[in-house]
């Protein structure tokens, strides 16, 4: 049979960028624009009202094993429906709070389930299923949309909140996800290749049997392996690093004296340049030692950073969140290259929900420690410092993971 003249998967990846572009955009950028807002609405400080990302990360991470055991067992678009009536019941009911915990509730719960079931686990899995030899280029273009996302879903809910309010801005965010998101799902959805006679990256022969024994990856198990925790302790550090940086630029921004638009602007150069750094660093996860690769994003999210304690203007902040961008932007890719390459693709999805609550405790000081020391200090610099011990951490667990150089492609 002669192969198509265009391989499906590409369709697969650009699915998957739409749902991660809708699902991470909304449930976990877009909540640095209602930081301030919620602060004043239920008479709570930023860090009570950041503390909702930690419940958030908590829930995320205590769901994720059993969600990726699911999405090896399960119809996956029965799952990402799922995913989507959640998200969208979510903001649907953000529009009517009263009460913190009520946003605790929602916010971290209710949207926390949207996020795991439409979010990194299923995009990625049909990915790790569709390619291989080109799958650091496939996870880097697909998740484009998770930081591009930033750069236009801040913008457009800022207006939104400042134009309509915030509960307006709820509902519409509820509405559009359902909108975009179901027809996708079960107009694209195919989990592996070989379910519609095609092998992956569009080959015309199936590839060799992988060299990975069929482990269904539980918690327990993954505690137990060196690999799991040497790639936790890579990445761990740099999400810390982007759920207090991005997700504080604007409160930090407008605090040095920038109105929220300018503030937004910054947050839009970051993730701009995070998302154009998706593509790059999975191209260069396919040809070069994926060490080197991943050290250097982690050494460009450090400069970030650095340069972060002096910026005192937009031109300042918007330098050191380009570099931090173009550092923070690869490091999504590459965890689940790293993922992939490691334990193999009939593996992939428990895997990675495997490691999903040794990620998490990142997750949860990200925001919360940011908000502590400002509410302790008066200023965000201080986080900084600890995110520059963290990348060292990082560049150490990097270099003692066993790392493979990836096949050349043809």
């Amino acid at each position: 049979m002669a192969r198509p003249a265009f391989f499906y998967g590409w369709i697969i990846v650009a699915f998957t960028f739409a749902l991660q572009f809708v699902a991470m955009g909304l449930s976990y950028y877009a909540f640095g624009v209602y930081l301030k807002p919620m602060t004043e609405v239920l008479n709570a400080d930023r860090f009570d009202v950041a503390l909702t990302l930690s419940f958030q990360s908590v829930f995320v991470a205590l769901l994720s094993p059993m969600a990726g055991r699911f999405f090896v067992r399960y119809d996956i678009r029965w799952l990402l429906t799922l995913g989507t009536a959640s998200l969208t019941a979510g903001f649907l009911l953000l529009s009517q709070i009263t009460a913190l915990w009520q946003l605790y509730l929602l916010y971290g719960g209710l949207v926390g389930i949207g996020m795991v079931l439409l979010g990194t686990i299923p995009s990625n899995m049909l990915l790790a299923n569709w390619f291989a030899l080109r799958r650091g280029t496939a996870m880097g273009i697909s998740q484009f949309g998770i930081t591009i996302s930033a750069t236009v879903l801040v913008p457009v809910v800022t207006w939104l909140l400042l134009a309509y309010g915030w509960r307006v801005s709820f509902v519409v965010c509820g509405i559009a996800a359902a909108v975009v998101l179901l027809p996708a799902i079960w107009l694209c959805t195919v989990r592996r290749p070989e379910d519609v006679g095609l092998h992956p990256d569009g080959r015309d022969t199936p590839l060799a049997p992988e060299a990975f024994a069929a482990v269904d990856w539980t918690f327990v198990k993954a505690i137990a392996d060196r690999d799991f925790w040497l790639i936790a302790l890579t990445m761990g550090p740099c999400f810390m690093g982007i759920a207090s940086v991005v997700l504080a630029m604007p409160s930090h921004a407008t605090d040095l004296g920038l109105t929220a638009m300018q503030a937004s602007t910054v947050v839009a150069v970051t993730t701009f340049m995070g998302a154009l750094a998706k593509p790059t660093f999975g191209v260069l996860a396919d040809y070069f030692n994926q060490r080197m690769v991943v050290a250097s994003a982690i050494l460009l999210q450090a400069a970030g950073v650095a340069v972060l304690l002096f910026a005192t203007d937009q031109l300042s902040l918007s330098a050191g969140g380009f570099l931090f961008g173009l550092g923070y932007g690869g490091m999504a890719p590459l965890w689940s290259v790293l993922i992939a390459e490691r334990f193999g693709r009939a593996a992939f999805a428990s895997a990675m929900g495997a490691m999903m609550p040794m990620i998490m405790p990142f997750n949860i000081v990200g925001l919360p420690l940011a908000t502590f020391i400002f509410d302790t200090t008066g200023t965000y610099l201080p986080v900084f410092y600890v995110h520059l011990a963290g990348y060292l951490v990082a560049l150490a667990a990097i270099f003692l993971l066993r790392a493979e150089r990836q096949p050349q492609i043809a």
